[in-house]
């Protein structure tokens, strides 16, 4: 039986982890225990699974990855992190990387001609031949720079931050191992220092300064490009592009009028209707310019009555005003921005439905449910849940948006889908580029009633 494999992925979010703690019983019995003292609240994990299937495709094994797992668990308990998507993701493509090279090595395998001193054994994550060039982690190396440099397809084509940030995570991984005193054969990697030298501030008396940086030869070193190499454009520049006219209009008209988008369904596509919450959601995304994050946080206290007499008004985000922000460096900055009145008044008048009180209810009843199995995490992790908040957008189990943003992702999609199906021309644009689109759109009305530098000067 010919078995194949692959990485699948498991995620907990959010998740508190407890110190355990094993006792002896009079009678010799093991007992395991968790300490009620300092859990660690993570806001999601994502672990790795080795999956094996058969011939007709049905599962035969499902492995966890201990040695990366270990890794991914160190990283949020003794370093304190919220996150570790993107080392999961980076090593979710090394692994599958070594799993193609594993059956490579398979098909070419001849018991009777294998001889294991000359030939090389089947590649595995912590054997390494003397020889760099055949070692995994530079076999890898190679390969994301052929990703990126090389490879004629678009579709397989990655980005250069991309790139290094799955090297980086492939090397924050054994670096793990090598501090935890796992014993390599050969080293998966060589330790660098080097010397960056850099311009001295006004205070200094001297012209330039150096500054010794440790790192590995793994390192991906790719000049600096204006290009979008890996994207869905390769030949554009990466600036965010907002939505034309046109795009837009097709997407307007789904929120407001048709509400209908094209979702597979038992692997055909066919047209559904788009939840009321998700029209407005990326309304408020295109007229105010804020992240999806941002958007998913806003709560009922945000939300006035308008005076419809005016074309817009101000709406806070952030800490002062009980949502959150997504701030460089961390934290939760406070901002204020516009929305037209007349958006705000289809939220205001939702949030008077029956349909947005019994989504209310259903989050107060998760709220208890979660409190009473002692899932603190739900509440105390970053960004976690207020249960004295009165979210805006909450699902139909009770779970505000903001905790399972991927499906803002999906939905998107899925308007895409109706707006190809419909125009024969693809937006390829993500959620991110309605806040590309509020801000050029302010940005031409600006143009037309004042002088050129003062749409630069006002937001820009």
């Amino acid at each position: 039986m010919t078995i194949s494999y692959e990485i699948k992925t498991t995620e907990i979010k959010p998740y508190t982890y407890k110190t355990p703690l094993i006792a002896v019983a009079d009678n010799g019995e093991l007992s395991v225990e968790y300490s009620r003292q300092s859990p660690t609240h993570i806001k999601k994990i994502t672990l790795l699974n080795l999956v094996g299937r058969d011939e007709s495709g049905s599962i035969v094994s499902y492995e966890p990855l201990d040695e990366v797992n270990h890794f991914l668990m160190a990283h949020h308990i003794d370093d304190g992190k919220q996150e570790s998507d993107q080392y999961s993701k980076g090593l979710v493509h090394f692994f599958s990387f070594l799993i193609e090279l594993q059956r490579l090595w398979d098909d070419e395998y001849d018991e009777d001609l294998f001889d294991e001193l000359v030939d090389l054994p089947r590649p595995t994550w912590n054997y390494f031949p003397v020889r760099k060039s055949q070692r995994i982690t530079y076999q890898y190396r190679e390969s994301l720079k052929n990703s990126v440099l090389n490879e004629p397809d678009p579709e397989l084509r990655i980005a250069r931050t991309t790139a290094t940030a799955y090297m980086n995570a492939v090397v924050k991984f054994y670096s793990f191992h090598i501090r935890n005193g796992y014993q390599f054969n050969n080293p998966p990697f060589k330790h660098e220092v080097v010397t960056v030298h850099y311009q001295a501030s006004g205070n200094s008396m001297r012209e330039y300064l150096s500054k010794a940086v440790h790192t590995t030869d793994l390192r991906l070193n790719f000049g600096k490009s204006k290009r979008n190499e890996g994207g869905s454009l390769p030949s554009s520049r990466r600036d965010l592009k907002p939505l034309t006219n046109n795009e837009w209009k097709e997407v307007e008209n789904i929120l407001i009028n048709t509400q209908k988008v094209i979702k597979k369904i038992n692997g055909k596509f066919e047209s559904t209707s788009l939840a009321i919450e998700y029209c407005l959601f990326f309304l408020i995304a295109r007229f105010t310019g804020l992240r999806k994050e941002e958007v998913a946080s806003l709560h009922r206290e945000q939300i006035i009555k308008p005076d419809l007499g005016r074309p817009m008004m101000r709406i806070g985000v952030g800490g002062e005003y009980g949502s959150l922000t997504k701030t460089k460096g961390g934290g939760n900055k406070s901002r204020r921005t516009i929305i037209p009145t007349q958006t705000m008044q289809m939220i205001y008048e939702y949030t008077r439905s029956d349909r947005y009180q019994k989504r209310l209810a259903k989050f107060k009843d998760l709220c208890n449910a979660k409190r009473e199995a002692g899932d603190d995490a739900f509440f105390d992790s970053e960004d976690g849940v207020n249960e004295n908040i009165e979210y805006l957008f909450i699902s139909e189990t009770g779970k505000p948006f903001f905790t399972k943003l991927s499906e803002a992702n999906t939905r998107w999609n899925e308007i895409r889908a109706a707006v190809e199906q419909k125009t024969g021309n693809k937006i390829k644009g993500t959620i991110h580029n309605l806040r590309s689109t509020f801000a050029v759109c302010l940005f031409r009305v600006l143009l037309r009633k004042t002088t050129p530098d003062m749409p630069l000067h006002t937001g820009f």
